[in-house]
């Protein structure tokens, strides 16, 4: 990783570095074609690698605090112009590496060359064993579980299916669902009736339920990454009793909120 001048503990690559502060010069007369460049100062210098000295590409120079900013051309060469004089922090950074920092200072109508060597090498880290639980369901879960072991005529959709199968909205996962219907008009989809009940009875809406509470919402309403589970029952016979409230005889889908952890 970039650093400071020490290399930072546990990380996967390790940079030393060093740097050489050239004396300010004067800008030249074409880096200041008028008098208003005159005041400002310019920042340049060349990053490398410390143990052959290759020049370093695609290394960024930040100006922390501003959005001035450049990046190391394929001879490891930067260049900061146009800066206002006076103390400033300028960073050093590469992907998946620490930034190295260091303090300016800057005078009007001068350049300020920098070369910058950096420790390119990377350090072996020591194995790291990570050991946890697998996680309890949530208390609220337990009798979705239940009634999905005991195979009660519902369909059930778990957190791991949902992550399985990544659907762009929920109403995706139940499109397998025999006999629901899912109407969709101008890219947004309900899932509306089963085939049968619609049938028998004609437009038949179904009673939905979050996180066992009536619900007047819709499936869609909740992106994927809120739910951990979905129960569908077709028709008065399979509803569980918790769910059948005398507005279901055209099927229940019971929503389960995403459970944190």
């Amino acid at each position: 990783m970039f650093g400071t001048g020490s290399i930072l503990p546990r990380v996967a690559g390790a940079l030393a570095f060093s740097l050489s502060l050239a004396t300010p010069r004067p800008i030249r007369a074409q880096d200041q074609p008028g008098q208003q460049q005159a005041a400002t100062a310019v920042v340049a210098g060349i990053v490398t690698a410390a143990q052959t000295g290759e020049p370093l590409m695609g290394i960024q120079v930040v100006i922390r605090g501003s959005r001035q900013w450049a990046i190391t051309n394929q001879d490891g060469a930067f260049r900061l112009a146009g800066l206002t004089p006076g103390e400033l922090v300028l960073e050093f950074r590469h992907p998946n590496r620490a930034p190295i920092v260091h303090n300016l200072t800057l005078e009007a109508g001068h350049t300020t060359e920098l070369a910058v060597r950096v420790d390119t090498r990377t350090v072996a880290l020591p194995e790291v064993v990570i050991e946890g639980r697998e996680r309890e369901p949530a208390a609220k879960m337990h009798e979705f579980n239940a009634r999905k072991a005991a195979g009660h005529g519902g369909y059930f959709v778990t957190r791991k299916d949902i992550e399985e199968r990544q659907p762009r909205v929920m109403s995706d996962m139940l499109r397998r669902v025999p006999g629901l219907r899912v109407d969709c008009d101008f890219g947004t989809c309900r899932v509306t009736s089963f085939s049968e009940t619609r049938r028998i009875m004609g437009a038949c809406p179904i009673q939905y339920f979050l996180d066992g509470i009536p619900y007047l919402g819709d499936l869609d309403e909740m992106t994927p990454d809120q739910i951990e589970g979905i129960e569908v029952y077709r028709g008065s016979s399979s509803i569980p009793p918790q769910f059948n409230t005398g507005t279901s005889m055209c099927g229940v889908i019971s929503i389960w909120s995403r459970v944190p952890g």
